[in-house]
């Protein structure tokens, strides 16, 4: 049954209570008939009680509006703001896919420009050299007086007067008797441009006609070059002999090459045709075996090398290094099965494993091991050690060359690739470890390994060894040259034997010191011995 106070309550809002009708007993029973009388009677005689309710349904029903309206305006802001966000989120993304697509159709055409496929090496063969020391020895790696190449042009005015002389190479190539005409020489410049520009480590920002009149200028200047020196022709730039050397030490530089084919097409037009091994044989007589000589040369080491020249550094490295077999440089050869060698060489150190260095000459010469220069050494570094008599003979060095030639030769070897064997690197190593101080290089001379030997001799190659990776990091081809002398150095008897020569048989007056004491101790036993036998034969 609801109470006569709720009733009140179910009023609309604005709206006073109007007549209340009385329910018919008909409908509701006499129980309905009754309440209806008595809500009727309190209604309509109980004024006060009515107002009061109606005033608080009011006040119940007018902060309930505004609390509403606040709670559905404070909703419809946030509806708003989160249609507002997703409307903005919806043209950041359409903003941003449009973005995306000009990003990658950009980069996508950059890719597209790429010379090569994908998992393709390219075939760099032209670097600049890295590291800190390049940066002491600038000297060593960039160019004194021509510019060959990209790397260096334009790179400063002592490089700018030879520039005119390029052009004046060009008139005389040009006006050779057979030759081709300057229009032949552009068109084989822009044939190899795009080859050619393949061949430096480093994007070359040229466009493209400046960088093939690049190769045509610098190219047909190195041909001309040659020919004249070949014909012993009159130019003043040969004839200064200051001029030449310089010439010559830079277009040895790593960075300051063209690339070999380029220099093969312009010979082949200004001769008429001569052929790639007519135009590396004169190079190599003519140009590359000036300097560095270490003694009578196997001729065939001037033969043009096989497969590809890469440039004129490479030409003289396979010269001044010709193939040889890894055992001919003092590896040596085992007896053991590859098994037992594997396992032996897991159960010793890393050290004993890999040696890095060998104790200076007057440490090793100690240690028993003795010096002899090479006869009829294959190369430079055709260095061998004899485990049973304890001689390491290293080719005679008859003259040095210029610290930017070997520098530059040890640059080119460390380009070639991490699995590529360091021979020259590892004869630096070498010759830097033994030769340590004055008295190192005394030792060299005296066994004819140095013609002249003095502190320069040291200095010289304490320099290289600083121009060479870590010794860890170097595909040593004296790797088992080094283990076999530090094994001799190790026995106690070789030891011995070298203070026991040190000592007593150093120079003829000690010699003959030790031969006469030794000469008293056999008389005095042999004394003792006649004195005793008399004795036991009397009893």
């Amino acid at each position: 049954m609801d109470s006569p106070l709720m009733k009140p309550l179910l009023v609309p809002n604005n709206h006073s209570p109007g007549p209340v009708v009385a329910a018919t007993p008909g409908e509701h029973g006499g129980a309905a008939a009754d309440e209806s009388s008595t809500l009727v009677d309190a209604a309509s005689g109980t004024d006060e009680s009515h107002r009061a309710l109606a005033d608080a349904d009011v006040k119940m029903n007018d902060d309930g509006d505004v609390q509403g309206d606040e709670l559905s305006a404070s909703v419809q802001r946030r509806l708003d703001e989160s249609s507002a966000v997703e409307g903005e989120d919806e043209e950041e993304e359409i903003g941003d896919d449009a973005e995306a697509d000009d990003m990658a159709a950009r980069m996508g055409r950059r890719l597209a420009a790429l010379p090569g496929n994908a998992h393709e090496s390219e075939p760099f063969t032209i670097f600049r050299v890295a590291g800190p020391m390049r940066d002491r020895n600038r000297h060593l790696y960039e160019p004194q007086m021509i510019s060959i190449g990209p790397f260096h042009r334009g790179a400063g005015r002592h490089l700018a007067a030879m520039e005119e002389h390029k052009w004046r190479y060009l008139r005389d190539i040009l006006a050779r008797p057979g030759g081709a005409t300057l229009a032949s020489y552009a068109r084989a410049a822009r044939s190899m441009e795009a080859s050619a520009r393949r061949r430096y480590a480093e994007p070359v920002l040229l466009p493209a006609a400046e960088f093939a009149e690049m190769l045509l200028l610098d190219g047909c200047f190195l041909v001309e070059f040659f020919l004249k020196g070949q014909e012993s022709a009159e130019d003043a730039l040969i004839d200064a002999s200051w001029a030449m050397q310089n010439v010559y030490n830079d277009m040895l530089l790593l960075e300051n090459q063209l690339p070999f084919f380029v220099l093969e097409r312009f010979y082949d037009l200004a001769t008429g045709g001569l052929g790639r091994d007519y135009f590396v044989t004169n190079v190599l007589v003519n140009y590359l075996t000036v300097d560095m000589c270490v003694g009578p040369r196997d001729p065939e080491s001037t033969r043009p090398p096989d497969g590809e020249i890469h440039h004129l550094l490479h030409l003289y490295y396979h010269w001044f290094l010709p193939p040889e077999d890894r055992d001919g440089s003092g590896t040596g050869s085992k007896d053991k099965e590859d098994g037992e060698a594997l396992e032996e060489l897991m159960s010793t150190s890393a050290d004993e494993r890999m040696p890095w260095q060998l104790p200076p000459a007057s440490e090793l010469k100690d240690s028993g091991v003795t010096f002899r220069a090479k006869k009829s050494p294959r190369s430079m570094v055709d260095v061998t050690f004899d485990r049973r008599s304890g001689a390491l003979e290293i080719p005679a060095v008859e003259s040095y060359t210029n610290h930017a030639i070997f520098a530059n030769l040890l640059a080119y070897e460390q380009s070639r690739g991490r699995w590529e064997l360091q021979r020259l690197v590892s004869y630096v190593l070498l010759m830097a470890s033994v030769v340590d101080a004055r008295r190192d290089v005394e030792v060299l001379q005296r066994a004819g390994v140095f013609v002249r030997g003095d502190e320069e001799t040291a200095a010289f190659y304490a320099h290289l060894g600083e121009l060479c990776p870590p010794p860890e990091f170097v595909n040593n081809c004296y790797a088992d040259l080094f283990r076999d002398v530090l094994e001799y150095c190790g026995r106690s008897w070789n030891r011995h034997r070298a203070v026991l020569v040190h000592d007593y048989f150093s120079n003829p007056w000690t010699s003959m010191s030790a031969a006469a004491a030794v000469f008293l101790l056999v008389l005095t036993v042999v004394q003792t011995v006649y004195t005793v036998l008399p004795y036991y034969s009397q009893n």
